[in-house]
């Protein structure tokens, strides 16, 4: 065994005295990162598997992360320090075709900037300095997915195994932690290195706290856990400021070089900062000789007289209180009020001598008359909600249901009076009313608000309470279905002014509003299908009605349009008579008095009218014998020949 407490490892092609260097570092070098990254992608990528866990496994990343990254460039260093002196190659040698101006020194350009990236050494330099920034940002990411990581806790039944995997686990990271802690100076990065293996099992323990607490119910539980996210935090944060600070600084030998350090961690001991080992580690990185600094002399004399004034500067500052315009305070000096102090800037005595008791002014607040659930010892307890975040497109939220199918928090139910067929009984009412109150204006009301009144909303409720039971138990279900709400609201307002005025002159009551009035949710069924109901008949007589006055009136249009048609016909009737009459009168008188002619006259006259332009005619004429005349016949089919 060698004497710094490592493994000691006979390697091949060592003689047998000669022992290969320990590195105890290497093996957590390889695990923690893994652990960490794997970690790391379950609390991001696995919603499924990390919904009660995610803000654990974020912590536990973030530490094995920023521990990893002391232990992965440690372990670097070491390879290279192993490796010995980096030996520069040597330069390329440049053909000697020459080229035009332009392309010849673009070329020059191209070789050297070759020559450069050839002669760094990537592996001594670079890698651990890459390795240590990009794993504390990642420490620092997981840290602050942390930080705004808000879900569920674990069911309490797992809790205990929790609390117990957490303490399992720090068993070994103690046993690493003593190691390195017993190697001391005689290991390189030993110390850096036992500091982050305490940041680890501080972040163990600290976690185990947290879900004891939880477990407990305690309501200061998540003070550790932001606590153990802000160390963790500033160590990453640090760890990644030193490794960008080489890329700026002149890079020290390879054997002096410390990636691992962290003076945050460093905080994790018991003992206080060391101001010489600030000196010391100033002096050989910078070459500074803090002890020499006549400013540090200065501000380490000055200190404590600074120290002293300050304090009590900011002792007297107490003394001085600006309120805003909507705020105001009563003033005590030495226990006792002297006044009421309004918006504006006041000088008075500091604490503890002068006290000032805020009291709201003109602030209007709002309130439900609703009892919740009481807990064995009769207080209200307090009901859990879940933030609502309505959409434009989702649902409602539950607040702005009015529905009388859905019960709200904030109804109260009362028992009514009812008479259903002639038998008294009882039924329930749900009621949703709210009352706006605020502290009166005056200085009185000030004074009174501020040593006489602790709750005013609860001393509303109750109130307000008292009186809604009384008015419910005196009025039956359809005087309070059918009554007046303004009257009503007038008249609850003033009585309950008169109440809270004769308990306390520091309460207004602006409005009393109702939002709801109606029976419960589960009757609300049947209500609304006798209302359908009633509503139904209503609407059959209306319709009934209107189909019988529109069929009166198509009958009464009908029947005077037949007469009118009946009437016309008649009359048209009449005149045809009365003109066929006058025509037979005129050609009987005609008969009589020409005969033969006026029958010739009207036999042409029928002629004339049957023989139009374009019906053929034939012509006699008189030279043609008797004998072969055609006969043009006049007559009716019927008559003799």
């Amino acid at each position: 065994m060698p004497s710094d407490g490592g493994v000691a490892l006979m390697g091949k092609g060592h003689s047998e005295g000669q022992t290969a260097p320990s590195r105890p570092e290497f093996l957590p070098a390889i695990l923690f990162p893994l652990t960490g990254l794997a970690l790391l992608g379950i609390a991001l990528f696995k919603a499924g598997i990390a919904t009660h866990y995610k803000p654990l496994l974020l912590q536990l990343a973030g530490a094995l992360l920023v521990a990893a990254a002391g232990f992965v460039t440690a372990s670097l260093s070491r390879a290279v320090e192993a490796r010995g002196v980096f030996r520069r190659p040597a330069p390329l040698r440049r053909p000697d075709k020459a080229l035009p101006r332009p392309l010849e020194q673009g070329r020059r350009y191209l070789w050297r900037a070759a020559d450069r990236l050839r002669g760094m050494d990537w592996l001594g330099d670079w890698l651990p300095l890459t390795a240590c920034v990009l794993l504390a940002l990642l420490s620092l990411l997981a840290f602050y997915q942390g930080w705004r990581t808000d879900t569920p806790f674990p069911p309490p039944a797992r809790l205990p195994v929790i609390i117990g995997a957490l303490v399992a686990l720090a068993f070994p990271l103690l046993v690493l932690e003593r190691r390195f802690a017993g190697l001391g100076a005689r290991a390189a990065e030993a110390r850096s290195l036992t500091y982050l293996l305490r940041l680890l099992l501080f972040t163990l323990m600290a976690e185990a706290m947290v879900h004891a607490l939880r477990w407990l119910d305690l309501p200061f539980a998540p003070l550790p856990e932001r606590a153990v996210i802000l160390f963790g935090g500033l160590v990453a944060l640090e760890m990644a400021l030193r490794g960008l600070g080489y890329v700026f600084l002149p890079l020290p030998p390879v054997g002096a070089r410390r990636h691992a350090g962290s003076l945050v961690a460093s905080l994790l001991r018991l003992q206080r900062p060391s101001l010489k080992a600030i000196q010391a580690s100033v002096s050989g990185q910078f070459g500074i000789d803090l002890g020499r600094s006549w400013a540090l002399g200065f501000v380490r004399r000055a200190l404590l007289p600074m120290t002293g004034g300050l304090i009590l500067a900011g002792w007297l500052t107490t003394g001085i209180t600006t309120l805003g315009i909507s705020e105001r305070a009563v003033y005590e000096a030495f226990g006792a009020p002297r006044r009421v102090l309004h918006s504006g800037l006041h000088v008075h005595l500091p604490w503890p001598f002068g006290r000032l008791k805020p009291v709201e002014h003109g602030l209007v607040h709002q309130i439900p008359v609703a009892f919740l659930d009481e807990d064995i010892y009769g207080k209200p307890m307090a009901q859990k909600t879940v933030a609502e975040k309505p959409t434009i497109e989702g649902p409602q939220p539950a607040s702005a249901d009015r529905l009388w199918e859905a019960s709200r928090p904030t109804e109260a139910s009362y028992l009514v009076a009812s008479n259903q067929n002639g038998r008294e009984n009882f039924e329930v009412v749900n009621i949703d009313l709210r009352i706006a109150y605020r502290i009166g204006l005056s200085d009185g009301a000030a004074m009174s608000a501020a040593y006489s009144l602790q709750s005013p909303g609860e001393l509303i409720r109750a109130a307000a309470g008292r009186m809604l039971a009384r008015y419910f138990a005196r009025s039956t279900l359809a005087a309070v279905m059918g009554q007046d709400r303004e009257a009503f609201i007038r008249g609850f307002q003033k009585e309950l002014q008169q109440r809270i005025g004769e308990l306390t002159g520091s309460i207004e009551i602006l409005s009393v509003v109702i939002e709801t009035l109606h029976p419960p949710a589960g009757v609300a069924e049947a209500y609304h299908q006798v209302q359908a109901a009633a509503i139904d008949a209503v609407t059959k007589v209306a319709n009934a009605r209107a189909d019988a006055v529109r069929d009166l009136r198509q009958a009464e249009a009908d029947a005077t349009e037949a007469r009118d048609s009946a009437t016309a016909a008649a009359a048209e009737t009449l005149a045809e008579a009365k003109v066929g009459t006058a025509l037979l009168a005129g050609d009987v008188q005609a008969y009589r008095e020409g005969g033969q002619a006026f029958l010739f006259e009207k036999r042409l006259g029928i002629l004339g009218a049957a023989i139009t332009a374009d019906t053929p005619v034939t012509i006699l004429d008189a030279r043609v014998p008797a004998n072969q005349q055609q006969l043009l016949q006049a007559r009716p089919p019927a008559s003799a020949p």
